[in-house]
């Protein structure tokens, strides 16, 4: 691994030369990088309701419907009321358009004096007063022109224009927002008011300011990154590798989107943005590693080797968890790729390339610039009180303020214990409230003017999402009949009085309104005709295009408008779920039903983000458990590398249900997103402390040097992280904005986690990483010749070693004091030493012990005094097992423990056989 590690370092200009080619190479991929914001890409795969829908929207026409909405007090004009119709025509001239409805085509009907009069509501312009005056009536008249194409007090009107989307054109909705756009925009001066509104504006909307966002948020994010790392890393260099690593990072990433066809969506806005604060935290991790090296013996050294010497220190002790922290970032992202939704899926490819490309570019690129360039002397570690080893944190400032406040709070595990498990419940209850979300205008904040035209369009006239209530009957002529029709009505009546709809047209409201005239324009026969042969007469009022939309020719199926501005998931799904229980309850058997829309497929989607995030989230979690448990060998390891990162996930889910968070494509993707960056401290802590638990079998020491060493780069980035993801409060989306909050949050609860809630857990277990195991170099003679290593295979053998203290020792020392209390047993590695016994006439040498060879026994069976002194006769090392230690240690490894005590009593045996044959021999002589 480390010849992989230190490639750059080795290799110099062959690393230069690959990282020249391959930006070459992905370069051209970044003019083939398109954007898409369409509507496509919110929808589930797996929608049951597609396939209907692409089958009622061929016959009835889209529902991609564009309102031109238009309000002047001087409508009612001849002026305004021409350039009205000129607005009207330039929009049917356009190709994709396929109808449009306003006041110059929708039919009014009307009893005048006795007569039946059907006819356009403008039919061309009035050229005198008293024409305008009666057209207006006729309009303010129809109960099926108010609310949809004239405001009540009559001063505002709507153009409904449907849109048949071209398949082969990716930029569509840009194309047809602009000539929509283009078509009233000689005309916007006459009037007070003109918008548009409807799928082309939110996708062009969408585009806009996902390149608003990406101008912003990006040189923000860089700029106050750079500001954080300098603060606690004092060190010039921080300015120069987030800059580098994460251009080069994302040219790559992007390059090879634009080669494999993966779009930029409104998520992958915030892509940058996280390539640059979560790539800085390896940056911040090697960069602080590096200049921990520095301190290390080496002040006579030439520059250049001092700077190899620090490289080499750093990526020994960070490979590793540069290494998993990197694979788990990615994970993080790479989750949410099993969403169901285009939107999410592209951006996790998005994201997962970027941190992988990153990752690469990193490790390539640090240890080959600090191999050159690194700075000399270390600014952060004050001399006169060491490396935290002892009572001192060692470090300066507010880090070292915070690492006395998380000690001081360490020595109170239990309340420790008993707060997380407290503030987990209460997370856990608020975060059973949390709703879901996925409709495209919420994704907007609520000062957007695209928000406010929406809400003006409903508040004056209706809602402009729309759905289709669609009704099916195998009989013939099932919707000539008055019982049918009737059905129809009482739908339009629930949804009325229901309320959370704003209207809903069908061909019942048309034969109603019939009816009405013929009784002379009664109210209360505002009904659906008695017999079959008065429907048949009052369809003569109409012609085949003002029924198309609700009627099929054969009238065995209809089809029900309804329109309505519900931007809130949760809501609509509730809404639409009591619509339908109705609405079957009044079709009954005969009649089939299908409630299908754009919008509702859109909505639909927001319960498949639960889906995807309990399956993202339980995958990313199962991944690192089991690759935690092999790293350290111990099942225990790995759940203890969970609970920190467990932590933030309960408080994010907490907090949206509190505060009312939707659970949005933005919001989904911040728990295995947060997961994947909070590993990355706990990696870092857990491979520090096992490092740590080599030197001392202290655990209390061990977790003291594990903060010191950890404490500046886990503080650092997870406050770069937490102000990276504040800067997402100034997206134009609130969905981004949202996810900025939470990620933020979940950052600051991840380190909290991390420095507290860890190191309690850690006091209880001792940790062996499997590069410690396979890297640990043993002669073998020790393995072979030792009787505390029977039966026992080379890993098992390395994995004891690893649990106790390797300790040196030089000719001369004494090792042992007789008359001592100790439970520690010894195992000469190499070397070897003497055991001594004072006496009266001085010390006699009883026996000498070498490579392999065991001592100190009984004292590790029973606590007594020891009867002899040990001193080592020549160089060497060996290992110490205490009683104790070895009891704590072995509890996550009780096969080892097992063979262990097993040889110590086979041991004591044997030196007890031994010592009864001695004075057996004594006694016969």
């Amino acid at each position: 691994m480390q010849t992989i590690l230190t490639f750059g370092l080795r290799h110099r200009w062959i690393t230069l030369i690959f990282l020249l080619l391959v930006t070459a190479l992905t370069a051209p991929g970044l003019e083939k990088l398109r954007v898409d914001t369409s509507f496509d890409s919110l929808i589930s795969d797996s929608d049951p309701t597609k396939v209907t829908y692409e089958a009622v929207k061929r016959e009835f026409g889209s529902d991609n419907t564009t309102i031109v909405y238009v309000r002047s007090d001087d409508l009612w004009t001849e002026e305004r009321l021409l350039d009205l119709e000129e607005m009207h025509y330039a929009l049917e001239d356009l190709s994709f358009v396929e109808k449009v409805e306003s006041l110059f085509n929708v039919r009014s009907i009307q009893d005048r004096n006795g007569m039946i009069q059907s006819s356009t509501v403008l039919d061309g312009v009035p050229f005198d007063r008293e024409g305008i005056e009666e057209a207006k009536a006729r309009a303010l008249y129809s109960p099926l022109v108010v609310g949809n194409f004239i405001s009540e007090d009559g001063f505002a009107t709507a153009i409904n224009v449907s849109v048949t989307k071209d398949p082969a054109d990716p930029d569509f909705d840009r194309h047809a927002y602009q000539a929509i756009e283009a078509a009233i925009a000689p005309h916007a001066g006459s009037f007070d008011e003109v918008f548009q509104v409807g799928p082309p504006r939110v996708n062009h909307e969408h585009m806009v300011n996902l390149f608003a966002d990406l101008s912003l948020l990006v040189p923000m994010s860089l700029g106050l990154l750079i500001a954080i790392i300098v603060l606690f890393l004092r060190s010039g260099m921080a300015t120069v590798f987030p800059v580098l690593t994460s251009t080069l990072g994302l040219s790559w990433a992007f390059g090879l989107m634009g080669y494999l066809g993966v779009p930029i969506n409104i998520l992958s806005a915030m892509v940058p943005s996280l390539v640059i604060v979560i790539g800085s935290t390896e940056d911040t991790h090697m960069l602080s590693g590096y200049l921990s090296g520095l301190g290390q013996d080496g002040e006579t050294e030439s520059r250049s080797e001092r700077r190899r010497r620090a490289v080499l220190y750093m990526m020994r002790h960070l490979g590793l968890p540069l290494i998993l922290t990197s694979v788990t970032t990615v994970l993080g992202f790479a989750a949410n790729g099993f969403a169901e939704m285009e939107l999410v899926r592209d951006f996790a490819i998005a994201a997962s390339l970027a941190i992988a490309t990153n990752a690469v570019v990193t490790l390539l690129v640090i240890p080959l610039m600090l191999s050159v360039l690194g700075p000399l002397r270390s600014r952060l570690h004050d001399p006169e009180t060491g490396d935290g080893g002892g009572e001192g944190t060692g470090l300066r400032g507010p880090v070292g303020w915070t690492l006395v406040a998380v000690r001081h709070i360490g020595t109170y595990p239990k309340t420790v214990i008993g707060v997380t498990i407290v503030v987990m419940a209460v997370c856990a209850t608020f975060a059973g409230q949390t709703k879901v979300s996925n409709d495209p205008i919420s994704y907007f904040k609520q000062e957007h003017p695209l928000v406010a035209d929406v809400n003006t369009l409903a508040d004056t006239l209706s809602g402009m999402e729309i759905f289709y209530i669609n009704l099916v009957s195998t009989a013939p002529d099932a919707f000539g009949q008055p019982e049918n029709l009737r059905k129809l009505a009482a739908i339009k009546d629930y949804i009325v009085e229901d309320g959370r709809f704003d209207t809903a047209l069908s061909i019942a409201d048309h034969l109603s309104m019939v009816n009405r005239e013929f009784h002379g324009g009664d109210p209360g026969m505002m009904v659906v005709p008695d017999t079959p042969d008065l429907v048949d007469q009052y369809l003569l009022f109409f012609q085949r295009a003002d029924l198309e939309s609700y009627v099929s020719a054969d009238f065995r199926r209809v089809n029900m408008v309804v329109r309505h501005n519900i931007h809130e998931s949760h809501a609509l799904k509730q809404a639409v779920a009591d619509l339908e229980s109705r609405v079957n309850e009044i079709a009954g058997p005969d009649l089939t039903i299908n409630i299908v829309g754009q919008n509702l497929m859109i909505n639909n989607a927001a319960e498949d983000l639960i889906f995807a995030q309990v399956q993202s989230v339980g995958l990313l979690l199962v991944v690192i458990f089991i690759m935690m448990s092999l790293v350290y060998t111990s099942l225990t390891g790995g759940l203890l590398s969970l609970v920190p990162n467990v932590i933030p996930i309960a408080i994010v889910f907490g907090v949206m249900g509190l505060f009312d968070i939707p659970l949005n494509p933005g919001t989904a993707t911040v728990a295995v997103i947060a997961i994947g960056i909070a590993i990355d401290d706990t990696i870092h802590l857990l491979s520090t402390y096992a490092q740590e638990s080599r030197r001392t079998p202290d655990r209390a020491l061990a977790i003291r040097r594990t903060l010191a060493h950890q404490a500046i780069p886990a503080v650092s980035t997870s406050i770069a992280l937490m102000a990276g993801f504040l800067v997402l409060q100034g997206s134009t989306f609130a969905i981004i904005a949202q996810f900025g909050l939470l990620a933020a949050i979940a950052m600051i609860a991840a380190l909290v986690a991390d420095l507290i809630v860890t190191p309690v857990l850690m006091s209880f277990v001792r940790l062996v990483g499997l590069d410690e195991i396979l890297m640990l170099q043993i002669d073998p003679k020790v393995i072979d010749n030792s009787p505390l290593f029977a039966d026992m295979n080379r890993y098992q053998v390395r994995k004891a070693i690893l649990l106790s203290e390797i300790v040196s020792f030089k000719a001369g020392d004494r090792l042992v004091q007789q008359g001592t209390v100790g439970r520690d047993m010894y195992l000469v590695l190499s070397g070897s030493v003497a055991v001594i016994k004072d006496g009266p006439g001085g010390g006699t040498e009883l026996a000498t012990f070498g490579q392999g060879e065991v001592l100190g026994e009984v004292g590790f069976v029973r606590e007594q005094q020891r009867t002899a002194n040990v001193d080592a006769v020549s160089d060497g090392e060996m290992l110490v097992f205490n009683a104790e230690t070895v009891r704590r240690n072995m509890r996550l490894y009780p096969h080892i423990a097992n063979k262990l005590n097993l040889n110590i009593a086979r041991i004591l045996g044997d030196r007890l056989a031994d010592t009864s044959t001695r004075l057996t021999r004594a006694d016969i002589s």
